[in-house]
């Protein structure tokens, strides 16, 4: 199933992604999850044939979106840190599964650094993108987050190599919060959502999607429901 979802057009704030020219769809089944044990290929076939569509800008995935449904958080710790349990996590944060583009498709600007790749995957050492409130919480400062560890409950060190703007995550109206970004092909997730960037008309759009997913897989279920515009 698909489910594309919106922001109504009056909210002209700024998030820390763009609520204009972006398009949304959550994928249950097919190419729009990548499970553990499995490449690249199909994730990035289906990014590279929505990106000959007509208007398309840029393509990716994540595992949810901000003000969506399906929020995520983790327990976070410093890299010193050795003992795991909940109580000596350093933050809990907003987390996000995402694609190499995902930040250009959604609007997020990274601020140093540089984005996610294909070869970020379950063979290649644990990167993270961080925003600037996680920066400051967890590491003092941006210049000192750039580069540096951190943990995760499992215990594996992360190395942030780039610093995302702050943003909206759960309500317009939240304080500042810690916010990382993974690589899709690191920690795979589903259901997950496609971001478009398009300055196409979604009535125009919807059917473009839904066709050249159909013609990647015909079982691949497509169920707009509305248009962020």
């Amino acid at each position: 199933m698909v489910a594309v979802r919106g922001l109504a057009p009056s909210l002209h704030s700024h998030f820390g992604f763009e609520t204009a020219e972006r398009r949304a769809g959550r994928y249950r089944s097919g190419y729009g999850w990548v499970p553990r044990r499995q490449s690249a290929r199909p994730a990035k076939r289906m990014i590279n044939a929505l990106e000959t569509i007509p208007g398309v800008e840029s393509v990716g995935l994540s595992n949810w979106m901000p003000l969506g449904v399906g929020a995520d958080d983790s327990h976070v710790f410093t890299d010193k840190t050795t003992d795991l349990r909940p109580g000596n996590a350093a933050a809990d944060v907003e987390l996000f599964k995402v694609s190499p583009e995902y930040f250009r498709a959604a609007g997020t600007a990274l601020l140093v650094g540089r984005t996610f790749i294909w070869h970020d995957d379950k063979d290649a050492p644990r990167v993270a993108v961080i925003n600037q409130e996680f920066a400051r919480k967890i590491f003092g400062s941006v210049t000192s987050a750039m580069g540096g560890y951190y943990k995760v409950p499992d215990g594996t060190r992360i190395q942030v190599v780039a610093i995302a703007e702050d943003g909206k995550y759960e309500s317009l109206t939240e304080d500042p919060q810690p916010a990382l970004f993974l690589p899709i092909l690191q920690w795979p997730a589903s259901p997950t959502w496609l971001v478009v960037r398009s300055n196409r008309d979604p009535q125009q759009l919807g059917p473009a999607i839904k066709n050249t997913l159909r013609d990647l897989n015909a079982r691949l279920p497509f169920s707009p429901l509305f248009w962020l515009d």
